[in-house]
């Protein structure tokens, strides 16, 4: 290869389209691959009574082209949680306008998926959204470890979303910005769900709730790192193997 083309693979020009797809410009170069990763939001929501905080963290999710040896692949996915906001004494109608301006604003809008706590007053605002052409996940919170997608409505074991993001946090694959708001109220959050086994054996997740954490926050968390896990649609990468023969 030509110190010409290794040149240009060490200096990949991105170009972000505002659909969240992430292409490396080749300038017609037919030794260069064109590659298309992606940088998109998730969204998610957790909805309070009238009284009651309601919580709103957003998480970025990229996987970009890089360079690998000689190679233009799709690198490794990231996920950072990059906003968060909490608010309460809102009216149904105030929180459903919130979410659509913030799924709209800059840089979310066009590439941003959102998803909301569907229990309780959670369908109330899912019907609001569905009312105004707002595509989103309403996932309700059940018993047990199983989870389910019929339509807009996602049942989901709380044992189920709680371990999905414990094994996120674990294994590296998601972080916070280093400037996030509200981070040690996330943290605080977290900290306040438990493993509890019952009488019958069952493992199952228990939150207690004090001045120093709602919940609300956490659960907007949960909900945010299971949609983006488990409901966007497969990422399929290409990574070397090192090591092998």
């Amino acid at each position: 290869m030509s110190e010409n083309v290794n040149y240009q693979y060490n200096a990949l020009n991105l170009a972000y389209l505002p659909d969240g797809r992430v292409v490396n410009e080749t300038g017609q170069d037919p030794a260069i691959p064109r590659v298309t990763g992606f940088s998109r939001f998730q969204i998610a929501a957790d909805l309070g009574q009238a009284n009651d905080f309601s919580a709103v963290v957003v998480i970025k999710d990229e996987a970009l082209p890089i360079v690998d040896d000689t190679t233009v692949i799709v690198g490794p996915r990231s996920r950072t949680i990059v906003f968060a906001d909490r608010f309460r004494g809102a009216s149904y109608v105030s929180v459903v306008d919130y979410l659509i301006r913030l799924k709209n604003a800059p840089p979310l809008g066009g590439k941003s998926e959102l998803a909301i706590d569907g229990t309780s007053i959670g369908r109330v605002v899912s019907d609001m959204l569905w009312d105004q052409g707002i595509d989103h996940k309403a996932i309700q919170m059940t018993g047990g470890q199983d989870w389910s997608k019929k339509g807009r409505y996602v049942n989901a074991g709380k044992t189920a979303l709680v371990e999905n993001l414990a094994v996120m946090f674990a294994a590296g694959e998601i972080k916070f910005a280093h400037d996030c708001p509200l981070r040690s109220e996330i943290e605080q959050d977290l900290a306040s769900f438990s493993t509890q086994t019952t009488a019958a054996g069952n493992q199952i997740i228990a939150q207690s709730r004090s001045a120093a954490g709602h919940g609300d926050l956490g659960i907007a968390l949960i909900i945010g790192a299971f949609a983006s896990e488990k409901l966007q649609p497969q990422i399929t990468g290409q990574h070397r193997l090192r090591g092998w023969f």
